[in-house]
C-alpha cells in the first residue's frame, strides 16, 4: 500500500513538471509584449483605494516613456484572460502625453525669456497650469501675470487657451517638480498641491483682455497649510471684539469647526465666522455640541493682513 501511495505521488510530480503554466497577465507583461522595452509602470494600481474598483477588477495604471520620463499616461486595466486595452489605445494615449509635454516645454521657455522665475508649468489638452514658487504679495502677482500674457500673446498658435496661474509656497520649490509638471502628478501628489498652494487665478486668454481687470480675481486657498496662520490672525481679533461687544457670558472655543469663504473683493481674503455659544462646551468637540448661539464674523485680507468687517451674525 505505502508502494502504491509513493509510486503515484512520483507520477503525478512528473506529470505536474511537464503540465503548461499559464503565464500570470498583467499592466506590466502585456506593455512589454506590445512594445518591448519601450514603457515602465510607475504605479500599477492608482485606484487601490476604491473598494468598489478593486471588487470589479478594475485598475489604472501610470505609463511612463523610458526614453523621456517625463511623458506619462494613464492606463485603464484590469487583471483577467485580457487586460482590457490594445497597442492603438496605448499608442493614443502616448501621442497625447508626448504632445503635451511638448507644449508645456514650449511654454516654460517662452515664459523664461519673459523673465519668470521658480515656476513649473503643465499642459493638459487646453487648459495651461503656471505654478510659481514666491510669496504672492500684490506687486509680485500683478509683474507675473503681466509676463505671463507676454507669452501667451507671444505664441504663433493658441492651443492652450484655459489658463491657471497658482502661487505656491517658496520653499515648496522643486521640491516635487521640476520645469515641466508630469500627468501623473495630478493623480499622485494633490495632496502635497493643496497644502503648498498658497492662491490661484484663472482665466480665459485672449489677447484684448485687460490685466487690471483680470488681477482683482486671485482667490485665496483655504486647504493650504498657509491659512490655518490667517485663521489664528483673525480668531485673536475675532476674540477681542467679542470681549468688547458680546453680552456675558458667552463662550468661543478656539476648536470648534468655523465658517469660511473666499472672496475676490480687493484683492484675495477670506471670510470667517467664528461660533459663540452661551455655556462652556467640552474640549473636545462632538456630535453632541448644541447649536452656536451666533458668529463673530469678519474678513481676513491677504494684502493688507488685517480681519475687519467684524460684526455679529445669527447665521453663517
Amino acid at each position: 500500500m505505502k508502494k502504491t501511495i509513493l509510486y503515484t505521488l512520483i507520477m503525478f510530480s512528473i506529470f505536474s513538471c511537464f503540465r503548461k503554466k499559464t503565464p500570470s497577465i498583467n499592466v506590466e507583461t502585456e506593455l512589454e509584449r506590445m512594445f518591448p522595452g519601450q514603457f515602465q509602470v510607475l504605479n500599477s494600481n492608482l485606484k487601490m483605494l476604491d473598494v468598489m474598483a478593486q471588487y470589479k477588477g478594475e485598475k489604472q495604471a501610470v505609463i511612463g516613456d523610458k526614453a523621456d520620463p517625463e511623458v506619462q499616461f494613464l492606463l485603464d486595466w484590469h487583471k483577467g484572460e485580457s487586460v482590457g486595452f490594445d497597442s492603438a489605445t496605448v499608442q493614443a494615449a502616448h501621442e497625447r502625453s508626448k504632445a503635451e509635454i511638448s507644449a508645456a516645454r514650449a511654454l516654460y521657455k517662452l515664459l523664461e525669456d519673459k523673465g519668470l522665475e521658480r515656476f513649473s508649468v503643465g499642459v493638459m489638452e487646453q487648459t495651461a497650469y503656471i505654478k510659481v514658487f514666491t510669496e504672492p504679495v500684490l506687486a509680485i502677482r500683478e509683474q507675473t501675470l503681466i509676463k505671463v500674457k507676454s507669452a501667451l500673446d507671444a505664441r504663433q498658435e493658441q492651443p492652450q487657451t484655459s489658463i491657471f496661474i497658482e502661487m505656491m509656497e517658496p520653499a515648496a520649490f522643486q521640491t516635487e517638480l521640476q520645469q515641466v509638471i508630469p500627468r501623473a502628478h495630478w493623480k499622485n501628489a494633490m495632496a502635497w498641491d493643496r497644502e503648498n498652494k498658497i492662491m490661484s487665478l484663472d482665466f480665459e486668454w485672449s489677447k484684448s483682455m485687460e490685466i487690471p481687470e483680470t488681477t482683482r480675481h486671485w482667490e485665496m486657498s483655504t486647504d493650504s497649510k498657509r491659512i490655518s496662520q490667517y485663521r489664528e490672525a483673525a480668531y485673536k481679533e475675532a476674540l477681542k471684539w467679542a470681549e468688547k461687544n458680546l453680552p456675558q457670558p458667552y463662550f468661543m472655543p478656539s476648536n470648534r469647526p468655523v465658517g469660511y469663504e473666499t472672496l475676490k473683493i480687493d484683492g484675495p481674503a477670506v471670510r470667517y465666522g467664528f461660533p459663540f455659544y452661551d455655556q462652556k462646551l467640552p474640549e473636545e468637540s462632538s456630535y453632541q455640541d448644541p447649536e452656536p448661539t451666533g458668529y463673530v464674523s469678519g474678513t481676513y485680507s491677504f494684502d493688507k493682513q488685517v480681519f475687519s468687517g467684524i460684526r455679529r451674525q445669527a447665521e453663517f
